[in-house]
């Protein structure tokens, strides 16, 4: 399952092979029931017409037995020497002459050739009474004396020759199959019945010959009672209570057909089975399923054979054909598998030009379409990136992108700067505004490389405004050093953009350290703010420090006495804050430049 779930070769063969296979087993299934149907209607249509023959022979046999009966109770020695018996008295020496009178002229009538057909055949002759039906005279002597009033053979034999149907024999009760005719003196009275048991074993010899049987095929005759005709079988012992089956069950009902069934023995054979009124028995030709469909099932497995080895072989060529089919296939995974690490260079050769050329063809133009919508979004993203780190700080831009929704930190010491341009305002009021504002862009762009170089936070710029802070959002011990040394290089920016322009501009500069809070606020247009008493005390010395100075409260003189130049202001109110010690920063020590 391994192979096939990662092999497309092997899948297109495997799939063939399966549907092939059900294709061949399929074809030699149709073709096994369809020779086998036909053999069995050639089996059943040979046991008809074997069935036929057989029974025109038992007829021609039986009709010949009638027939002999029928003569032999005609001839007028019999009849006479039949008279003088029943004339003399039972035991006289008259009745043993002419007892034996009448053995001698059925002896000659029967097997000496008088022009009529022998009577070997017949097992037993005998002769009734016509009133009472006594046996006076018998081919076997114990059976004379008995009465036979009620037997068929004996009620219908004083009418007319009469042939009664197998019936079991009373005491034995074995088959026994009887002929009887009317036995008339010389002067055409009615003197008895003359009767002959007929050899079943003629009849069992007929159905028995092999002719259309075949080697495993076997014809035998059922009485009514379910039992062979055949001294052999008669009773036997593995078949106590008769023999059953679909055809003998079906001849007994007087029908006639054939099929495939089990037989008596539970094999399964193609039959043939039907009625013999005349005789009251059933007439079963059988031959064993598995021989009769022989021819068949050598066809069926011949089918197969050959099937599976077209299978076989073509399965070859298709794995061959699935070979050249996924050469181009594998190519483009290939290159996909480049790709995927990385390379975006490379491109499927186009090896055919038929529906895989033209995956390739596609997947290449894809590739490049791929690429360069790659490009447009690494440029946008840096784009995207530049214009983030323009609004936050590069730590809390990372934080955000990670899915941070709430940023507020809180710094123990930082140092803020607020600076502000000294009466802007009004003089902006009667200068043009792209004037006004390429004024601001060229002095807070200055502000910005000086922030940037010594690696201070810009926070924000209002108006004329410029808020900048050190320590955040990474904190460092040198926060108020570097507010100072950028303090310092913003007069010098003012400085620098008077003498190119030949203005007049100041500014105010106002310094405090201490502890803040700082974070993003805002779903729109969000910003990175700071808040905190130390970031209104820093904006208070800006507005009421003095033009053209550097105001810093005494927090960060604290951090920064030692390395820079001050003048002491004094206590000074401070509007919300109450009195104040601050400090002018001047410059730097020497001794701090020095070193």
């Amino acid at each position: 399952m391994g192979l096939l779930q990662k092999s497309l070769k092997a899948r297109m063969t495997a799939y063939f092979l399966l549907v092939s296979v059900l294709v061949v087993v399929a074809l030699a299934s149709v073709t096994y029931f369809l020779a086998a149907e036909t053999q069995k209607e050639m089996a059943i249509a040979q046991f008809d017409l074997t069935a036929d023959h057989k029974e025109f022979e038992i007829n021609r046999y039986i009709s010949e037995q009638v027939t002999i009966v029928a003569n032999i109770a005609e001839l007028d020695e019999l009849r006479s020497a039949a008279d003088v018996l029943l004339a003399e008295e039972t035991g006289s020496e008259q009745y043993e002459k002419a007892y034996f009178k009448l053995a001698e002229v059925l002896f000659l009538s029967t097997f000496l050739d008088y022009g009529l057909a022998t009577a070997s055949d017949l097992t037993e002759i005998f002769m009734m009474t016509k009133v009472g039906g006594r046996v006076f005279f018998s081919t076997q002597p114990s059976d004379e004396g008995e009465y036979r009033l009620n037997d068929q053979y004996f009620i219908k034999g004083r009418q007319d020759t009469f042939l009664q149907k197998v019936y079991p024999t009373p005491g034995t009760a074995a088959p026994t199959l009887t002929v009887s005719t009317p036995l008339l003196s010389p002067a055409g009275e009615l003197l008895g019945v003359l009767a002959a048991h007929i050899r079943l074993s003629v009849l069992v010899e007929i159905v028995s010959r092999r002719t259309g049987l075949g080697e495993s095929g076997e014809a035998y005759l059922i009485d009514a009672h379910n039992r062979f005709i055949s001294t052999e079988r008669f009773g036997e012992a593995s078949y106590p209570r008769g023999v059953h089956s679909f055809g003998i069950e079906a001849a007994l009902k007087g029908e006639n057909g054939a099929g495939l069934y089990d037989n008596y023995a539970g094999v399964s054979v193609i039959g043939s089975y039907r009625w013999l009124p005349e005789l009251g028995v059933a007439l079963i030709s059988e031959v064993k399923a598995s021989a009769a469909l022989a021819p068949a099932n050598r066809f069926g497995v011949m089918i197969l054979a050959v099937g599976l080895l077209a299978v076989g072989l073509l399965s070859i060529g298709i794995y061959l054909i699935a070979v050249r089919i996924t050469r181009p296939i594998l190519a483009v995974t290939d290159t996909t598998l480049k790709i995927t690490a990385g390379d975006l260079t490379q491109t499927a050769p186009v090896l055919t030009q038929d529906e895989t050329g033209l995956l390739a063809q596609n997947f290449n133009y894809m590739i490049c379409r791929l690429k360069k919508t790659l490009d447009d979004l690494a440029e946008e993203q840096e784009r995207s990136e530049h214009l983030l780190l323009n609004i936050l700080p590069a730590p809390i831009a990372e934080r955000l992108k990670h899915g941070e929704d709430t940023i507020a930190d809180s710094f123990s010491e930082v140092s803020i700067l607020f600076a502000d341009i000294v009466n802007f305002t009004p003089m902006s009021a009667g200068l043009p505004a792209a004037e006004v504002v390429g004024m601001l862009n060229e002095i807070f762009c200055g502000f910005d490389s000086l922030s940037e170089r010594r690696g201070l936070e810009k926070i924000k710029t209002i108006g004329d405004a410029y808020m900048v802070g050190a320590g955040i959002p990474i904190p460092r011990d040198d926060h108020a050093e570097v507010v100072a040394e950028t303090a310092l290089d913003m007069l010098e920016v003012i400085a620098s953009f008077n003498r190119r322009h030949g203005k007049t501009l100041s500014i105010r500069i106002g310094i405090n350290s201490g502890p803040v809070v700082a974070g993003v606020i805002g779903t729109k247009k969000f910003i990175y703010d700071i808040w905190g008493d130390a970031v209104n005390t820093a904006s208070r010395m800006e507005s009421q420090g003095l033009k053209g100075g550097i105001q810093i409260t005494e927090a960060t003189y604290k951090h920064l006495q030692n390395n820079y130049v001050f003048d002491d202001r004094g206590i000074v109110v401070i509007k919300g804050k109450g009195e104040m010690h601050t400090y002018m920063l001047k410059g730097r020590k020497e001794e701090a430049v020095n070193e």
